[in-house]
């Protein structure tokens, strides 16, 4: 029985050992030979704190002295305590982790500590590795999501001012239209026009035209409400959706602030340059309750003032249908 015993705490697929009172080591079981590399006919009477050395910790003793003068259990995770056996010319940046059980023996009134120990080296690191990859696609993921935001930012936005492009600028006009009518409310749209733009371009370059537009831009913003939206539709269009007027003629106040925004003239790479912007309003709903007519009819008032010797601002009026 004893044989078949010391087969079966050899075939133990876990390190197992027994100590007395003087922590001397009666049991050594084959896994522990295997993985130390020290047969048991070195290790057997010899004192735990010789071969293991971990076990002169204070924290260790007190949990030996406890199952052997106490009768007390303990169980040690690898996920805390690490490591308590290496294997033999193991380095120390080796990477080992091994759960702790010590309970209780009992004979002929003698108390004895088993220590089971059971390797989680390959668990911890497929945890371990699978922490590390749930955080790269961590990382991957915000890395696309941002991605994503440039991408739907750019998709969405002028390149050259920043402003709401003439996509942005349709689901934003929709919006209005949709509000306004939910609410029964009103808003103005104002399509911008600056005048002699083309000459900036032509007398000093387009880098000194993009500059340009880049300032009209700033200075259009300068004047309107967050609630409002301005947006580039492409060359020197610009489109203002004035939201929640309380009067229609609310619009005038806003397009002579715009007016008076291009009094000062803009410098750029020493240069100085005038110019002034021509304006055209579309009213919601009086003039129409359609975001294509509302930019169809602001357009319109714009040609009017262009026509009419530029810098200034007019209303949409139907008649302005018999000179489009």
């Amino acid at each position: 029985m004893d044989n078949l015993i010391v087969q079966a705490l050899n075939k133990t697929k876990m390190g197992i050992l027994i100590v007395d009172r003087q922590l001397r080591i009666l049991v050594w079981n084959g896994w522990l030979e295997r993985f130390t590399g020290m047969p048991a006919e070195d290790v057997l009477g010899k004192n735990l704190l010789e071969i293991c050395p971990r076990f002169k910790i204070k924290m260790y003793m007190d949990i030996l002295q406890n199952a052997l003068y106490h009768g007390q259990s303990r169980f040690c995770s690898s996920a805390l305590h690490k490591t308590f056996f290496l294997p033999k010319d193991a380095g120390e940046e080796t990477f080992y982790r091994q759960n702790l059980h010590v309970e209780p023996l009992y004979d002929n009134d003698h108390s004895y500590a088993m220590l089971q120990v059971s390797d989680t080296t390959n668990t911890s690191t497929r945890v371990y590795k699978l922490k590390n990859l749930i955080k790269e696609l961590e990382t991957e993921y915000t890395e696309i999501k941002k991605a994503e935001k440039i991408s739907k930012h750019l998709s969405l936005h002028d390149s050259l001012t920043d402003l709401p492009n003439r996509l942005a600028f349709k689901d934003r006009l929709a919006w209005s239209v949709s509000n306004a009518l939910r609410n029964e409310s009103r808003f103005a749209l104002m399509f911008v026009d600056t005048d002699g733009f083309k000459k900036v371009n032509d007398t000093y370059g387009h880098e000194v035209g993009d500059l340009v537009l880049q300032e009209v831009a700033e200075r259009l913003k300068g004047r309107i409400r967050s609630t409002d939206s301005v947006a580039r539709l492409g060359g020197d269009e610009f489109c203002i959706i004035l939201n929640h007027l309380k009067q229609d003629e609310d619009a005038s106040t806003v397009a002579a602030n715009l007016l008076n925004a291009f009094d000062l003239p803009f410098h750029v790479n020493s240069i100085e340059i005038n110019l002034s912007v021509s304006i055209g309003i579309s009213l919601f709903p009086l003039h129409a309750q359609d975001p294509s007519e509302l930019l169809k009819f602001a357009d319109m008032a714009m040609y009017r003032i262009k026509k009419n010797g530029k810098r200034g601002f007019s209303f949409y009026d139907p008649e302005m249908e018999q000179l489009w």
